[in-house]
């Protein structure tokens, strides 16, 4: 019976290490690295909005560089989050032009070690680095 127990206790222990230790050492996608290939397009290398593609869209891309200025010095990390993922609100982003990358990032975190939330947090803790002080 005790070693039926220790079994049932361990098991979990055991597969929960393994994940934690698969996480830790994979190769997780910087913020930079998705802003460059998912942003930069339209909102521009400097993040200011002067992507290559920003005369084609109806509405211009925002500044991402001042988020924080507008929002009384606090980055707004949940509003960004959330804007970037796309599915709590569908017309978060105030036009049809910019592409919901939450069912983007979680396609292509399939199979791997990171997940689409890792990715969205890496992102956001990227553009908030890029606030104007």
């Amino acid at each position: 019976m005790r070693a039926i127990f220790v079994a049932v206790l361990a098991v979990p222990l055991l597969s929960t290490f393994a994940f934690s230790q698969a996480v830790s050492h994979s190769k997780t996608i910087s913020g930079q690295q998705l802003y460059e290939d998912h942003c930069a397009l339209c909102h521009g290398p400097d993040a200011k909005g002067g992507g290559p593609f920003s005369p084609q869209l109806k509405t211009w891309p925002p500044d991402l560089t001042t988020l924080a200025m507008k929002n009384n010095g606090n980055f707004p990390a949940m509003r960004v989050s959330e804007s970037i993922d796309g599915e709590f609100d569908k017309s978060s982003h105030g036009s049809k032009d910019m592409p919901i990358w939450g069912p983007t990032f979680r396609a292509e975190a399939k199979g791997h070690a990171d997940n689409a939330a890792l990715r969205i947090r890496n992102l956001v803790k990227y553009i908030e680095s890029l606030q104007q002080k």
